[in-house]
């Protein structure tokens, strides 16, 4: 007999058992004090150590396997037209296995996991074969790849995002997962980057019925005000097929961004322009996001105070081009904009780098040329949001 569905208020429950049991090792860790300033404790490099089932330097067809997974969950509140929501979202469930194979190649495979639990097995996340030169100077992969190529956000995996949810013009105009083939090569002061991908995408694979997208990039290694950083110029070209359902309707979007760390400052800056296929608008955004690095060792050795800022602005060549934030602002009001801007402030906290850390942060947010649905006219929405959230791999 088929079991009904976890209601909102039973989702946390199993969640909640979990995020205790963690809690309660690391309260375990902080009265053990057994990490050293700087260094993490023993207990969680052995804790994330468990997943490693196998590893030989010897073996020259198996070189290690491990169990591999990611959880996300997050509370979240926000408000706006006089409406408010509030929930706990279990956010990413990933489970997998990663393997190192004939000294060159890495197999990778995740599946998600739904958010109610129901199903288990929510279709796949990545499964993809690297090939990696012997001076990591250059690699080939092949398979379902998570996006991880375009702009200063996009760029960055969610396992180590410095603010709880990326910013609007990222999430309406990159793809997520794709399939196909992507390449690196690293020089002393430059890196290139370019891949080619079907245009449509399945729960598993792609049926190759949705044309296709392709993507170039170069990054120099380029501090400017920063005692390190590089500066990357990226393209995403998509052909626009009919039966595209991989890649979001623009067919061209180009990104500059630079990224840059000064002791325990860092920043990062980026223009995106994006031209829309059919009766999408072309798009246009700004990015700045600070990060200041302001304790260590506050309870534990090799732990991390983190404050994260952004200031994001977007705006679209023609009326209501822009669609608000999935992540929240769309349980809280509706419509389409075409200036858009927010601001966001949070606070992480880095127990075991960013492999286990608790984040929280607030964001405001307004949007003008908003459609009045009284009658004709646009109007001016704003709202705020705020999430507390935990993040974990191994």
């Amino acid at each position: 007999m088929t079991q009904p569905a976890m209601t909102a208020g039973e989702k946390p429950g199993i969640l909640w058992a979990v995020i205790t049991l963690w809690l309660a090792t690391v309260f375990a860790v902080v009265e053990a004090g057994d990490g050293l300033p700087g260094q993490p404790p023993q207990a969680f490099d052995t804790l994330w150590h468990i997943p490693d089932v196998y590893h030989s330097d010897s073996n020259s067809m198996v070189q290690d396997f491990a169990f591999i997974g990611r959880y996300h969950g997050q509370y979240w509140y926000a408000s706006s037209d006089g409406n408010h929501e509030a929930d706990w979202e279990n956010r990413r469930m990933f489970l997998g296995f990663k393997t190192s194979l004939f000294n060159h190649f890495t197999l990778e495979s995740q599946f998600a996991i739904a958010e109610d639990f129901d199903p288990f097995y929510d279709g796949l996340y990545v499964t993809f074969l690297e090939w990696e030169n012997h001076e990591g100077s250059a690699s080939v992969s092949a398979g379902r790849l998570d996006f991880l190529y375009t702009g200063l956000e996009r760029s960055n995996s969610s396992k180590r995002l410095v603010t709880i949810e990326r910013s609007v013009l990222v999430n309406q105009v990159m793809p997520g997962e794709v399939v196909g083939f992507h390449g690196t090569a690293q020089g002393r002061e430059i890196s290139w980057h370019g891949g080619v991908f079907s245009g449509s995408i399945e729960d598993e694979f792609t049926d190759f019925d949705g044309g296709l997208a392709a993507t170039a990039g170069v990054s120099i290694s380029l501090p400017l005000f920063h005692d390190s950083g590089d500066i990357h110029l990226e393209y995403l070209y998509n052909d626009g097929d009919e039966l595209n359902n991989a890649f979001e309707p623009y067919d061209h979007i180009v990104s500059l961004w630079h990224q840059g760390q000064s002791g325990p400052w860092g920043s990062g800056i980026d223009l995106t322009l994006a031209s829309g296929l059919d009766d999408n608008s072309d798009l246009f955004g700004f990015t700045l996001l600070p990060t200041r690095d302001f304790a260590s060792d506050v309870f534990i050795g090799g732990d991390q105070l983190q404050l994260a800022g952004r200031y994001h602005f977007a705006s679209s060549d023609q009326d209501q081009g822009l669609s608000f934030n999935r992540r929240y602002e769309q349980s809280v009001t509706s419509g389409k904009g075409d200036r858009y801007q927010s601001f966001y402030l949070g606070i992480n906290y880095l127990l075991y780098s960013h492999k286990l850390k608790m984040m929280a942060g607030a964001e405001y947010f307004e949007m003008s040329g908003v459609a009045n649905e009284a009658g004709p006219g646009s109007r001016r929405v704003d709202g705020w949001s705020f999430a507390a959230a935990v993040r974990l791999y191994f």
